[in-house]
């Protein structure tokens, strides 16, 4: 009882009263602001209505401002005239009679079309203003009498009789009159929602508020109307809140006509629903494969049901090849071609405008503002039975529709959102009909195919620019340059740069790499007596330039040493370039891990190992198929980078010793019919194991059958394969690497090989330039790298570093692959060390023994890959047998042993 006490004494209070009013004030004032704003902008004729609800909103207004007024007094300003209150809340009670015959003449003129004033209201309209003449009577006459005991009389009578006028005889009819039309259904849809919303949400809920309140504008003593206070407090911020709401509902439903289309908040799934279709579009072959599509498609993206959506086409004949028309769709495809005949003009002009004909919002226009043309349209709209009539465009012709079911969404209106992504999904459409129906929709699928391709590429260039200018941003730290002092074959450090980045002891480690180069620059500057640069290496493998000048004075040699810039690591092999716009190529073959693992697997320079590693990094960026034309032994180690660049997860070899004899190779990649199966169990489709995560390389791709290249021909170009002895369609996204020695053009003219799939594989060939015909210089620039790789110690490189005799020899007896010119290297190597008893002491890198880049990575660190479980989980995926990893790390199996079980691998 003391909780409903407290409730009713706070309701019930001054303060809180006053708050209530005001904030109703301020929202029906920015409402009438935003309404006047609306129809200024629109530029729309000004209809009944609009007059009515002005007077409506200005009369709720003037009641707020009364109760604010009198409040203020009593609150505030004690010494405020009392003549004041008194007129202003006389003014409130005749407003407050316009207010509600605005309200009983803006209902009835919503739900009834050109609406004027019927026998009723003209009678309701003269005892207003018989109301209103009496209170403006009072309101003059009577302005000085503050004394209650001498005011006129009957003023509280006629407040009285008002209040009982109003809710009663004068909006009770009107109110029944809606409701009718309501139930009756003959409004159209939008309309019957907004009166709906308005009764059930406003209008109702203010009849019953004012009856509550009873005579809401009566100054009497204050204390007799201490128990009226509750009420108007509570019936306020219920009233403030019902307006708020029930304002954001009608207005989003073409509330007055103001907005052209239902309004909701824009769809943001809608392009991911948008991306989904067009995949599925893209690949679409049939009449009644597109059909299902535009279903689906309206079934997630709108919510229709598939059943009430249907795909219709000017040219029936072409479609019945594949689909026959049913009677319903025969009748509904007539009638509308006869009205298309009988009022081409109407609805074409309709289309024009409208863009996409949806029923409910003609429907609701017609009521506003009936023409003929809107009319025949509904009639057409009612004839088809359809809530959407989509046509689909192409050059300017209606070559299809798309009809969806009247009622189809019950309850729900189709927005100004909608509305425009079913536009923008007609005019793709239009173009995929097109195609079909001229039977180019092959070229569409090959060019989305190939700007999916060029799209990966780009990503992948802007990967590549990235992580080369990342690889600058973080020799920033180097700040400073080092200064080295080259004198009377001594080296000085001139700074403390200088030791960071040579962390070596220059004039003893004379074999150290660095140190040789440091020598170099300092002899080749001392003998000319001119400035001279060059690029090196230094610790962690960071490079670095080397710049040396002659001290004239003092007769030595100034080395400044410091991080290279873009213009260090380009401009000496800049001129070696086939196609000098390709500088940015030869950037992130120094800079990036992708470009390091190509020169891994070719340290060599000159002309055409340099352009040819250009051409294998442009091809490992893409995802296009590649044919490798080179010798055996270089075949998997290609394969492995294009593959370990392209961030594909699974590498799958398929070597074919002779031509296929069956079908099971086809059967093994692209699966085969289900009806076919001697067994329920089967196995997945390679290309399907591989799809988005895989590299397929076939090598001897020529010994393929020919209805296997063909189908692998259509994978390439298209994106999809057929499944085998099947027309059904299976996307894939695999990478095609393969291989082959022989003269692939030559067996296409002899009808030995797919000139479809030579096609697709002449343009992305790379042909590794053959080492017998290789100019001397790059081969033996090519043997120093693979030396260099070789030795680990950088301390002893000089004393096993090839000689120009071993160097010719290479020459002369020349190897005709990478991979025998890497073994013959090491086997130089080893007898060289063996030579100068030297064997025990040299560690030599096994990166010469794999073309696996994870491998190349382990066998760089050596012992210390035992430290990462993930190198060690790698090595063991890939050898499974601890002698096998002690021997290519180069340490003892005893420590394998310890660390497997560390990292619970045994």
């Amino acid at each position: 009882m003391f909780f409903i006490e407290y409730l009713g004494s706070f309701f019930s209070s001054f303060y809180f009263v006053f708050i209530a009013t005001s904030v109703s004030f301020v929202l029906k004032t920015c409402f009438l602001i935003a309404l006047i704003k609306w129809v200024i902008y629109s530029s729309m004729k000004l209809e009944k209505h609009f007059y009515f609800l002005f007077a409506i909103i200005v009369g709720s207004m003037l009641s707020d401002f009364a109760w604010m007024i009198k409040l203020v007094q009593v609150l505030f300003l004690p010494q405020l005239d009392y003549k004041i209150i008194l007129f202003i809340v006389r003014l409130a009670w005749i407003f407050f009679i316009i207010q509600y015959q605005a309200l009983a003449l803006f209902v009835e003129s919503l739900v009834i079309q050109k609406y004027k004033f019927p026998f009723r209201q003209k009678i309701f309209v003269l005892i207003s203003s018989l109301f209103c003449l009496i209170f403006i009577f009072i309101t003059i006459f009577d302005f000085n009498c503050i004394d209650r005991s001498k005011r006129f009389y009957l003023e509280p009578f006629f407040q009285d009789l008002s209040v009982f006028y109003v809710l009663f005889p004068l909006i009770l009819p009107s109110v029944y009159i809606v409701l009718q039309r309501i139930k009756h259904g003959s409004l159209p849809l939008i309309l019957r929602k907004q009166v709906s919303i308005l009764m059930t949400s406003l209008i109702i809920p203010v009849l019953i508020a004012d009856f509550i309140q009873v005579c809401p504008f009566k100054i009497r003593a204050l204390e007799a109307l201490a128990h009226n206070y509750a009420a108007v407090s509570f019936t306020t911020i219920f009233l403030t809140l019902a307006i708020y709401f029930c304002a954001r509902k009608i207005f989003g439903l073409r509330f007055l006509n103001l907005k052209t289309h239902v309004q909701r908040p824009m769809n943001m799934n809608f392009i991911e629903d948008f991306k989904g279709v067009l995949e599925r579009l893209s690949g679409v072959t049939s009449y009644q494969e597109l059909g299902h599509i535009i279903q689906h498609f309206f079934k997630e993206t709108f919510n229709i049901p598939i059943t009430k959506t249907h795909l219709y086409f000017r040219k029936p004949d072409e479609y019945a090849k594949e689909e026959s028309f049913n009677a319903a769709q025969d009748t509904t495809a007539s009638l509308v071609e006869t009205f298309l005949v009988t009022h081409a003009q109407e609805i074409n002009a309709m289309i024009k405008e409208e863009k996409v004909l949806i029923y409910d919002e003609i429907d609701f226009t017609h009521f506003y503002d009936a023409c003929d043309k809107s009319a025949i349209v509904l009639q057409f709209l009612r004839t088809v039975n359809a809530d959407i009539f989509l046509p689909i465009h192409e050059k300017g012709q209606l070559i299809a529709y798309i009809i969806v079911e009247r009622h189809a969404r019950m309850g729900h209106f189709y927005s100004n959102v909608e509305r425009d992504e079913l536009v923008v999904f007609s005019s793709y459409l239009g173009n995929i009909i097109n195609l079909l129906q001229n039977k180019q929709l092959d070229i569409l699928i090959e060019q989305e195919q190939y700007l999916r391709r060029e799209l990966y590429h780009k990503h992948q260039e802007i990967s590549q620019y990235k992580e080369s200018i990342r690889s600058f941003l973080q020799n920033d730290k180097f700040q400073h340059i080092g200064i080295i002092f080259y004198k009377s074959r001594q080296f000085t450090f001139g700074n403390q740069a200088a030791h960071e980045f040579i962390d070596i002891n220059i004039n003893t480690q004379q074999g150290h790499p660095l140190a040789q180069a440091l020598k170099k620059v300092a002899q080749q500057v001392e003998t000319f007596k001119a400035p001279y640069k060059m690029l090196t290496k230094g610790a962690h493998n960071m490079s670095l330039v080397l710049s040396a000048v002659p001290h004239l004075e003092q007769n030595s040699v100034i080395i400044t040493v410091s991080p290279p810039d873009i213009s260090d690591i380009i401009k000496d092999s800049i001129d070696l370039l086939k196609d000098p716009t390709e500088w940015d190529y030869l950037l992130y073959l120094q800079t990036t891990e992708s470009g390091k693992l190509i020169d891994q697997l070719i340290p060599g320079t000159g002309h055409l190992l340099l352009n040819f590693k250009i051409q294998l990094l442009k091809a490992s960026l893409s995802k296009k198929a590649i044919l490798l034309d080179m010798p055996e032994q270089d075949l998997y180690p290609m394969a492995e980078i294009l593959h370990h660049i392209n961030l594909r997860d699974v590498l799958h070899t398929i070597t074919l010793q002779g031509p296929s004899q069956n079908m099971d190779l086809a059967v093994t990649l692209f699966g085969i019919n289900p009806i076919f199966f001697v067994t329920s169990e089967h196995e997945k489709p390679l290309l399907e194991k591989l799809h988005s995560v895989g590299t397929l390389f076939i090598k001897n791709i020529h010994f393929l059958d020919m209805e296997t290249q063909e189908n692998l021909a259509i994978l390439i170009r298209y994106g999809y394969y057929f499944v085998f002895k099947s027309d059904k369609k299976v996307m894939c996204d695999v990478r095609i690497v393969c291989s082959s020695n022989k003269n692939l053009a030559l067996l296409a003219q002899e009808g030995k090989f797919s000139k479809a799939l030579l096609e697709e594989l002449k343009a992305t060939t790379l042909t590794l330039p053959s080492l017998i015909t290789l100019p001397h210089n790059e081969l033996q620039a090519l043997a120093q790298g693979y030396s260099q790789q070789a030795v680990i110690s950088d301390d002893l490189r000089h004393v096993l570093e090839l000689t120009e005799k071993e160097k010719t020899a290479l020459a002369e007896n020349r190897p005709a692959s990478l991979q025998e010119l890497k073994n013959r290297v090491h086997h130089l190597l080893v007898k060289k060390s063996k030579k100068n008893l030297i064997y025990q002491d040299v560690e030599f890198n096994t990166v010469h023994e794999t073309a696996d880049p994870d491998l190349i990575v382990a066998a760089r660190l050596g012992k210390q890959a035992l430290k990462d479980p993930r190198i060690m989980m790698l090595l063991w995926n890939k050898f499974k047998n601890q002698n096998k990893i002690s021997a290519f790390l180069g340490v003892n199996r005893s420590s394998v042993n310890r660390r497997c079980k560390e990292y619970n691998l045994i």
